[in-house]
């Protein structure tokens, strides 16, 4: 039953409405590529969100903040005056003026744009030891949740209802409960991941590949474990992506490197309840940081390399270009990588043509 339930998931999870031409030689295929751009910048862009395929953003070391809106001809530095000294670990955009970006470490701060960066408000502010903030997502322009490593064994839950404006922390007794030295990766904004009206998912890494999921906006909590490689604080889960509302993929390994990385990718098809290890051969090929499902692809991205599947394939096949985050525009049109040195890319096809 396992065996048919691996071989299940390559041929459906990562399908499409419509099915590609089984007659078509993997030659006549479009080949995706990453089409490297000019960022400006040299920061260490571990945080992405993409509004379409004209306007994205992205965030990360020494307080940087960048964004285009002529699908990256040019990115314009929008960075917050005074904040050289912080980690922007993520960003969510909801157009081309309004953005908050998230700090990892001391001071713990959220920061909100409705003007495309020209002025920025604090909405957040915290200096209590130990907090440090992984990842933030929203259900929608209002609703939206962020997560940091355990204090005193919870995890640290923000939520906010107003579009960022305010964000209130969930009561000590409800929050997730951790194993000891056990966190988060915030490596590319994406070990939290919202899906649909309601449902929120937390992947943890440490001694345990555990996952926190939530039904009801993060008010009440369950635990599964994953199979996920872990029993090292570098290994662990890093990102997952939904294609629905039940079917879902998660990816992580040891971030040390590509060559320590074994367990790397896990499924669900009962909304995050139960996960399966993806089959030897049909997993990507190293430590990824983030995992993007869009149409009938999977992009998975790393620091080290990157790579794809595509439903039909029998195996990942490698991308050029080494990334931290990858990120499904809102429209559902574009693609996007973000990464180190101020690597960002958009998803492109050699061809110019997409064939499903």
């Amino acid at each position: 039953m396992k065996y048919f339930a691996l071989l299940f998931i390559s041929l459906f999870v990562f399908s499409c409405s419509q099915k590609a031409d089984k007659k078509e030689t993997s030659q006549q295929k479009p080949e995706p590529y990453w089409q490297a751009q000019e960022s400006g910048v040299y920061a260490g862009l571990r945080g992405l969100s993409t509004v379409s395929d004209q306007v994205a953003w992205a965030s990360g070391s020494g307080g940087t903040v960048i964004r285009t809106t002529d699908g990256g001809a040019t990115w314009q530095n929008v960075s917050i005056p005074g904040t050289d000294t912080l980690q922007f670990r993520d960003i969510e955009a909801f157009d081309a003026n309004t953005a908050i970006v998230l700090s990892a470490g001391l001071p713990a701060v959220i920061y909100k744009t409705t003007d495309g960066g020209q002025n920025w408000e604090q909405k957040y502010f915290s200096m209590v030891e130990g907090t440090f903030y992984d990842a933030m997502d929203f259900w929608n322009e209002k609703e939206g949740i962020a997560f940091g490593d355990a204090i005193n064994g919870r995890l640290l839950i923000l939520k906010t209802t107003d579009g960022g404006e305010t964000w209130n922390e969930l009561p000590f007794e409800q929050r997730p409960q951790a194993l000891e030295g056990q966190g988060g990766f915030a490596a590319s904004g994406t070990c939290l991941r919202t899906v649909g009206e309601s449902q929120v998912y937390i992947g943890l890494g440490g001694q345990e590949a555990s996952l926190f999921y939530s039904f009801d906006k993060g008010e009440t909590w369950q635990k599964t474990v994953t199979p996920i490689q872990s029993g090292e604080p570098t290994e662990g889960i890093f990102s997952i992506d939904f294609k629905n509302e039940m079917e879902g993929l998660m990816v992580g390994g040891d971030y040390r490197g590509d060559s320590l990385t074994k367990i790397n990718a896990a499924y669900t098809t009962d909304g995050g309840k139960s996960w399966f290890p993806v089959m030897a051969g049909m997993k990507p090929k190293g430590y990824r940081s983030g995992v993007a499902l869009w149409k009938n692809y999977v992009f998975a991205v790393g620091r080290e390399s990157c790579d794809y599947y595509r439903e039909g394939d029998k195996a990942y096949t490698l991308m050029e270009g080494q990334y931290y985050a990858v990120d499904v525009s809102l429209d559902g049109e574009a693609v996007w990588a973000s990464g180190p040195g101020g690597a960002v890319g958009k998803l492109g096809f050699k061809d110019n043509s997409i064939r499903y």
